[in-house]
């Protein structure tokens, strides 16, 4: 009968080698791209003041709101299969029945079932975005609750892959943040301090969930992030209320931060993973 190996006291070659990708990750490179887009950036927040304007935009902003506060309700319990993952891996040979059995594996492991995803969700965000941006300030509200949707479903389905369990209240908010971060953030301190940070939030959560008025504090950090990301969010789409041109804009704004959210994932909760497993002072040893 196979079984699992139990873990090495050091990591192997290829998880030393994949953890100095995600520190380059987390401390890039101002690059040309990068510049680019914070140019794009900026034309759209000039957009946005004007557009904000408008009579009914807050109205817009405050049913986006409430739309992300039923998905994320709703998407960790109906999208995301564990089972199908631990199919995946019993299929290339591992004998995985449990999120904990993905973090005896070695990370190679996990990145050969997990290759691809992330393509499929950039693929699926370009024409997402292009559809409901035709439709001007009219579409942003369902665009950006399937914007969501699906990266909260990209997300889990990487905390799954990985191991973690994003039905559980802390591993929702663990994903929530990346989605906000990647929203508002394109500064170099901040990916740097958003690991350890989430990290240690996430095992604390973890550890007080059975009591509830932990549970209910779980809930209110979750309904403050999903209003946080709201705001952002609408606030870069607004760009689309001129028909047509909205297409455009949002194709490639919905590309654009999906990317960056399957990287985030696909970077942190490797880093994570490879936590769980050695501990912070064995990968300390390797930068």
């Amino acid at each position: 009968m196979n079984t699992l190996p139990a873990p090495p006291l050091r990591p192997s070659e290829y998880e030393r080698e994949a953890f100095r990708r995600i520190l380059q990750w987390r401390n890039p490179e101002r690059s040309a791209l990068k510049r680019a887009a914070g140019w794009v950036q900026d034309r759209m927040g000039e957009v946005t003041d004007l557009v904000r304007k408008i009579p009914g935009v807050d109205w817009t902003i405050e049913n986006v709101v409430a739309g992300l506060l039923q998905v994320t309700n709703e998407i960790t319990q109906d999208t995301v299969w564990a089972d199908a993952i631990h199919e995946e891996y019993r299929q290339a040979g591992r004998p995985v029945r449990h999120p904990a059995h993905i973090r005896r594996l070695d990370l190679e492991d996990v990145d050969r079932v997990m290759a691809g995803l992330g393509h499929k969700y950039r693929a699926l965000a370009a024409v997402e975005g292009a559809a409901t941006g035709f439709a001007g300030a009219s579409g942003i509200v369902p665009d950006l609750i399937a914007l969501v949707a699906l990266n909260l479903r990209a997300a889990g389905e990487h905390a799954a892959y990985c191991g973690f369990d994003v039905s559980e209240p802390a591993e929702r908010l663990f994903a929530l943040r990346i989605l906000d971060h990647v929203s508002r953030s394109d500064s170099k301190a901040a990916d740097v301090a958003m690991t350890p940070v989430l990290s240690i939030a996430t095992r604390v959560a973890k550890s007080q969930s059975k009591n509830a008025m932990e549970q209910a504090g779980m809930s209110r950090a979750i309904e403050n992030l999903v209003r946080k990301l709201g705001l952002h969010l609408s606030e870069a789409k607004l760009a689309q209320a001129v028909p047509v041109t909205g297409a455009v804009i949002g194709s490639a704004f919905n590309t654009y931060y999906t990317d960056r959210v399957c990287r985030a994932a696909y970077h942190l909760y490797r880093e994570r993973f490879l936590f769980e497993k050695y501990g912070p002072e064995v990968l300390a040893g390797l930068t």
